[in-house]
């Protein structure tokens, strides 16, 4: 099984690094569904946001660290990627009874007509990634989208 390359999946369009805080995670959800959707990632934002609720039902997405990683899927997503938001300020982010402050978010939108475990690769990937100082650091100090994807495949993780 190939492993997968975070660089491969995270989308350009979809990567903010100077982003306002959100005021909760429904905010954020709202914000990132439409974005797909305009990206052309998404043909229906509605269905993607309801998509990521659903997901929230099933366990926590905050992962600590100041990141949550939320993620939705449907059939309404054509291609599947991951977006990225670096917030100037944490702010409160609840999941599935938990909560904690969160700065860094990366949002998975994923196809219903993907091989299953595709997701669930790029979510072990992710973790294993944010297991590092090195790739924590990288959320912080990337400047913009090209940074953090050569900080990404500098990393010898």
């Amino acid at each position: 099984m190939k492993k997968i390359n975070l660089a491969e999946v995270l989308l350009k369009e979809m990567a903010v690094f100077d982003c306002k805080s959100f005021e909760s995670k429904e905010e954020m959800f709202d914000i990132a569904a439409l974005k797909f959707t305009e990206e052309g990632f998404v043909t229906n934002a509605e269905a993607f946001e309801e998509a990521l609720k659903f997901r929230e039902t099933l366990g926590p997405t905050y992962m600590g660290n100041l990141v949550a990683v939320p993620h939705g899927k449907c059939r309404e997503v054509l291609k599947p990627g991951i977006a990225f938001y670096r917030c100037k300020e944490p702010f409160v982010y609840e999941s599935a009874g938990e909560s904690g402050f969160v700065k860094y978010i990366f949002v998975l939108a994923i196809s219903e007509n993907q091989e299953n475990n595709y997701h669930l690769r790029v979510l072990a990937a992710l973790a294993g990634m944010l297991a590092h100082k090195e790739f924590l650091k990288l959320l912080e100090e990337a400047a913009d989208y090209e940074e953090f994807i050569h900080g990404i495949n500098q990393l010898k993780l």
